[in-house]
């Protein structure tokens, strides 16, 4: 059975959406963590039997798939205790705060990080920014050291969302033990690199970590909580006052068996190519006269000065998608707060998924920093052209990430066919579009 083939023919309306959007992703590159392609077996778990029952009858089973979630995630990540009732991260956030904090309490934060998430009068908090070195742009252990044990704060934030280099979580955690904070890692959007172990864990030093399971992980849209058994039942009874009553058992399997796939050596050839897409395309930009923030990468990460492109950051934005490529713009804050990095974020996560190699990352690379340096139509013709000659041939998740198992068996449901262009509107520019993409193949 074939999705889009079936809407074609019974609502064109809805099927109208459908094209725009299958055009958009065609034409286009994204390079924010969170627009991920989701993994083909988890989008068809997410499509079974299990979405047809009612709540109150499948609560048993319910409570099964997610103490199978929760095993896999603490088995996956080392953790002790998992909490897999929140859609979102924000959501995720409140549910920690509430648990473990206190009104007025002190919480330093890297970048402000989790602030924006504190949106009522009982999330209020004494929030305290530590950041970069305004010289090297990185994070002065010593420096951080002595910020933290001179406020001592009940709380301490990693949530290093516009940092593209590794963390030494292991000194945060021996900073926090020592004065007896609480150490609270987001890794959103590197979780599945830790896994594949790219870049280091947080865990055994924090003592909560959140991170969705979409993004790195290619997995639901959900939000996870792992922490301390210590803190379980205070997560737990935090979720459940904010009504927080868990994930579908359909999105419950999805996570479940996204992270049984993630054991597989096609997972830890993703995680490895996205963190070689990430170097070479912070190489490219280099060469286009881009300056990076921190000077390059150690994570799926890129980060552009914006104050050195002819562009601001939300000009960029509006105007790199005129040419195919879709990224955010972002504030670094640094140690001193007169000082702040306006930057545009690019993360190879997205990209990867659909196939790009690091020859393709670097020419990108390159025209994408010749246009932020100099947006003229010439420039901005090349980035639009190289964007375009590539991702029109990428599918939005490359079999290479698959299993054999999988491949053999989902791969071919997940693709779009059509018997014949000419069965929609020859002015249909999607029609034109896999006219191309036939010839092409």
């Amino acid at each position: 059975m074939n999705l889009l083939n079936i809407i074609r023919g019974f609502d064109a309306d809805l099927y109208g959406y459908f094209e725009k959007e299958l055009e958009r992703q065609y034409y286009s590159l994204s390079f924010i963590p969170d627009e991920n392609s989701i993994s083909p077996l988890c989008s068809a778990t997410m499509g079974n039997v299990l979405v047809n029952s009612e709540h109150h009858v499948l609560a048993y089973a319910k409570g099964d798939l997610e103490k199978l979630a929760a095993k896999r995630i603490c088995s996956l990540f080392s953790g002790e205790y998992a909490n897999v009732k929140n859609i979102s991260i924000e959501d995720a956030s409140r549910v920690v705060f509430q648990a473990l904090l206190q009104r007025g309490d002190v919480v330093m934060s890297l970048d402000l990080r989790k602030q924006e998430h504190c949106n009522s009068e009982n999330l209020a908090y004494r929030f305290i920014n530590f950041g970069v070195d305004p010289v090297t742009q990185q994070l002065d252990m010593d420096a951080v050291e002595k910020q933290i044990r001179e406020n001592k704060p009940k709380m301490v934030i990693l949530s290093p969302v516009n940092y593209p280099m590794i963390i030494d979580y292991e000194r945060f955690g021996k900073i926090c033990r020592d004065i007896d904070a609480i150490l609270w890692c987001d890794i959103s959007q590197v979780a599945g690199l830790v896994t594949a172990k790219d870049m280091p864990s947080p865990l055994p030093y924090a003592d909560v970590v959140t991170f969705t399971a979409h993004g790195a992980l290619q997995g639901p849209r959900c939000s996870v909580i792992v922490c301390r058994e210590k803190y379980g039942d205070a997560i737990d009874r935090s979720a459940f006052r904010a009504g927080h009553s868990g994930l579908g058992s359909a999105e419950l399997a999805a996570l479940a068996v996204r992270l049984q796939e993630m054991q597989s050596q096609e997972y830890t050839n993703y995680c490895n190519t996205v963190i070689d897409n990430a170097k070479r395309l912070a190489e490219g930009l280099k060469e286009g006269g881009a300056t990076l923030v921190t000077g390059g990468t150690s994570t799926h990460l890129v980060v552009v000065d914006s104050s050195k492109c002819a562009l601001s950051g939300q000009g960029a934005i509006d105007s790199l998608q005129d040419c195919g490529i879709t990224c955010r713009d972002c504030q670094m804050l640094s140690a001193n707060p007169s000082v702040r990095f306006p930057a545009l974020r690019f993360s190879t996560l997205p990209t990867t998924t659909r196939g790009i190699t690091g020859d393709n990352m670097y020419h990108i690379g390159v025209a994408l920093g010749k246009y932020l340096t100099n947006p003229n139509p010439e420039n901005a013709a090349e980035l639009k052209q190289i964007v375009r000659a590539t991702s029109v041939k990428m599918p939005f998740f490359s079999d290479k990430w698959l299993s054999p198992l999988v491949k053999e068996n989902l791969l071919q449901q997940t693709k779009f066919k059509s018997d014949s262009a000419s069965e929609m509107s020859m002015g249909s520019r999607f029609s034109l579009l896999l006219r191309h993409l036939q010839s092409e193949s």
